[in-house]
């Protein structure tokens, strides 16, 4: 152990304390730990993975949460990934490890088929190979939180997206709130049962078009009209509240039908990406994200 620790000062001093954000070591029993920071380590935390068999496949997830446990009020967040990611690849992009470290939040990234989500006809092996995503989610959540004891929460990127809309359109209770990152549902896809959804945006993502018009976007339904669509789906008030953060403007509805909410967050820039700086201006899509989950203002990472 007094080795991994001096491996860890040296990869701390040549990172640099603040880029030093996440970091998987291997202790003495053979056991991945890891160490987790943003300027300064405040509650320790590991990382542990889990397996269980869903409609006839091995499916894993990993957990990321203090080592002495959470307050019985913080939530637990589920990360569905985009495309082509990694675990590892998506807790490095998604600046939601400040929260477990600062023991607010417990987060779950459950492992793609193939690196990829099945949202009917959508996306990579795991369509191709029709697995029951629906199926794994359902299985999921009572793991992560037994009796449903605490606030559970979704957070879907791009084909990740997708898997969630699907989610709230087949079995909205199963989380408590959605955000939805650059990503939409399916088509025959329609949310009938009212629940809070954050969409996240971009005016100029590529592969989303953000409204009517826009060319050369890979999908078909804008984001404005998606919007439009989920306003009149959960029978929200037409008074909105518009704010300013940075470059990202959030319109958000309350008061929807059995008190539901629905948001729409937009920055001009970051293509297809999940907005963080420095690929966008602040604030992040996480600080967004956990404002709306948690009903507070948008606040800086913690720290």
């Amino acid at each position: 152990m007094r080795k991994v620790a001096w491996l860890v000062a040296v990869v701390v001093v040549a990172l640099g304390v603040t880029g030093f954000a996440f970091l998987h070591v291997v202790d003495g029993s053979g056991q991945q730990a890891s160490a987790s920071t943003v300027d300064n380590v405040k509650v320790p935390t590991s990382t542990k993975t889990y397996s269980m068999k869903v409609a006839g496949l091995e499916r894993s997830y990993e957990v990321i949460a203090p080592d002495k446990g959470l307050p019985k009020s913080a939530p637990v967040i589920v990360f569905l990934s985009g495309l082509g990611a990694t675990v590892a690849s998506e807790v490095g992009r998604d600046d939601l490890v400040p929260y477990a470290s600062s023991d607010q939040a417990e987060l779950v990234y459950p492992v793609g088929y193939g690196e990829s989500w099945n949202a009917t006809g959508c996306c990579g092996k795991a369509a191709a190979k029709n697995v029951n995503d629906v199926a794994f989610m359902e299985a999921l959540v009572p793991k992560v939180d037994p009796g449903h004891a605490r606030p559970v929460y979704v957070i879907g990127f791009s084909n990740g997206a997708r898997l969630a809309y699907r989610i709230a359109c087949t079995d909205p209770g199963l989380f408590d709130e959605y955000a939805m990152v650059k990503g939409e549902p399916m088509s025959g896809c329609a949310v009938t049962k009212p629940v809070p959804i954050l969409q996240i945006a971009s005016v100029n993502d590529p592969e989303v078009p953000y409204k009517p018009g826009d060319h050369g976007s890979v999908e078909s339904l804008p984001m404005t009209t998606l919007v439009a669509e989920l306003h009149e789906a959960e029978k929200c008030p037409a008074a909105k509240t518009v704010t300013h953060s940075g470059a990202m403007t959030m319109t958000t509805w309350s008061g929807c039908a059995e008190g539901s909410r629905l948001a729409f967050a937009v920055w001009p820039g970051g293509l297809h990406l999940f907005p963080r700086p420095p690929v966008i201006s602040p604030p992040a899509a996480s600080q967004v994200i956990w404002s709306f989950f948690t009903k507070t203002p948008i606040a800086p990472l913690p720290k």
